[in-house]
């Protein structure tokens, strides 16, 4: 999803220009036929003549209005095309509270986009794209999902046939820990936590992972809208929302138990369903916020300022949700969908603001996290904005040209040997540090971010140590061993 933000205005008057040509235009011929059929009458013209010189007249009128029209359609185009290149929107992504800190990212830049709240700012921790080796060229990340693991903080990410796996550190560093690319053509459009459950999503169906990313299952369900839809908040169901239906996927029986009726007024992407601890279903069309038990009925509705509904999501920490309508965000009491607070988001963390994705993580207290168009916006339990980051002009940035990577000319050694790092996948030219197991050193990277330095052993107890690289600037880390001997 694009924001032509820069290009509204002057479209606007392109418009306004191009009625007003038109409209002159118009009246000028009249005005000719008026003038033309006043003189026929004085000067008794034959009728033919005046046909043939009223038809050259319309003929004359249809070139100028089409080359006017073509003309204005090419440039709205260029203008169009040129926003849309530089300008992108963030519509989604995920948070999670980790040890007290909220994490934020999103793959709508295309690259993989990670943020840490600290105090009342978005504090940047990550912007790459994942390199294609056999063809050197970048690619582009389509979704992420956290996910804690024995006390560490991963973040799962797809581009196309590649699911990948990094562990973020809390210094801000991040390290590839392993990647799968499927030799069997499928794309994937989206990787998420289904209950506990790690799933990838394509239009061949639901993928379950292991976290040593193996494939332990599968389903055939797809949404032919947008894979955005499907949603699973246990290990029972997974909600869709399609051709006005929600729908409810029982994974046990693998077919559909519910089908719903909403009411989209348009067909219903970027849409998602809530599903709570006691199986109630929350959703938001563009009328209605609507609460369901899991025989289907009815149970409270809170009807909206007819925007179009995007997404309803909860902390499942206390008795409250949040859903988007575009224009805002609206925080209901769970039980039976009364208002308790809403709040206008359009200008509320910048400019050409637009609610869709949300995600609400309790960190003393609720934290609500907003895809908000041309921001990311945080804003706390009653409503109140804590900080935004807005989307920067999306111009080629500067990314690795390759994998992580280091090699050693040895494996062993003795203290006070000589031996060789080398490595690469770092950004051009950055500083690198060097950790050779507590003794620092530095080295910087070619154009290429590659680099190779002598080190000397330290003086180290015989064993297996590591050996970490770290870049200062693009906080990428490798780490790899060195076996120590006397």
């Amino acid at each position: 999803m694009n924001i032509c933000t820069f290009t509204i205005l002057p479209l606007v008057l392109l418009i306004y220009y191009f009625c007003l040509i038109i409209y002159i235009t118009i009246n000028t011929l009249f005005c000719q036929y008026i003038s033309l059929t006043f003189f026929i009458k004085l000067c008794s013209i034959e009728r033919s003549r005046f046909y043939q010189f009223n038809l050259f007249n319309i003929s004359l009128f249809m070139k100028k209005f089409t080359f006017l029209f073509l003309f204005c359609f090419v440039l709205i185009f260029f203008l169009a095309t040129a926003s849309q290149s530089k300008i992108k929107s963030y519509y989604s992504g995920d948070a999670i509270n980790f040890n007290g800190r909220l994490y934020i990212g999103s793959t709508n830049s295309d690259s993989l986009e990670l943020f840490k709240l600290e105090g009342r700012s978005l504090s940047p921790i990550l912007k790459i794209k994942p390199f294609n080796e056999r063809f050197g060229t970048y690619g582009k990340f389509y979704d992420l999902k956290f996910s804690v693991e024995a006390g560490h903080l991963f973040v799962y990410a797809v581009s196309e046939y590649t699911l990948y796996k990094y562990e973020v550190f809390e210094d801000n560093q991040i390290a590839l820990i392993k990647s799968d690319k499927n030799n069997y053509w499928e794309w994937y459009s989206r990787v998420d936590k289904f209950g506990s459950d790690l799933v990838t999503i394509s239009n061949k169906g639901v993928k379950v992972w292991n976290e040593d990313l193996q494939v332990i299952n599968a389903y055939e369900i797809s949404d032919s809208v947008s894979s955005y839809n499907l949603r699973a908040y246990n290990s029972e169901n997974i909600l869709d929302i399609q051709d006005n239906y929600l729908l409810v996927f029982d994974r046990s029986q693998r077919t559909n138990i519910l089908s719903i009726p909403v009411n989209y007024k348009k067909n219903p992407g970027n849409r998602q369903a809530y599903q709570d601890d006691n199986g109630d279903l929350f959703i938001v069309d563009d009328y209605y916020t609507k609460k369901f038990d899991l025989a289907g009925d009815l149970v409270a509705s809170f009807k909206h300022a007819d925007y179009p509904g995007y997404d309803v999501s909860s902390s499942g920490a206390n008795n409250y949700i949040y859903f988007s309508n575009g224009a805002g965000l609206v925080k209901l009491n769970k039980t039976n969908l009364k208002e308790v607070t809403y709040r206008w988001t359009t200008s509320l963390g910048g400019p050409a603001g637009w609610a869709m994705g949300l995600k609400v993580v309790d960190v003393n207290g609720d934290k609500v996290v907003l895809f908000n168009g041309s921001n990311i916006l945080v804003l706390d339990e009653n409503l109140r904005k804590i900080t935004a980051v807005e989307v920067s002009e999306m111009m080629e940035e500067v990314s690795s040209l390759e994998n992580l990577y280091l090699n050693l000319d040895h494996n062993f050694g003795a203290p006070s040997n000589m031996i060789t790092l080398s490595g690469g996948g770092y950004l051009p030219h950055e500083q690198l540090k060097i950790n050779f197991s507590g003794v620092s050193s530095r080295a910087q990277a070619d154009y290429r971010g590659r680099f190779s330095q002598k080190l000397v052993v330290p003086d180290l107890a015989p064993g297996v140590v590591d050996i970490k690289v770290t870049a200062e600037s693009s906080k990428l880390s490798y780490s790899t061993t060195f076996r120590v001997i006397k």
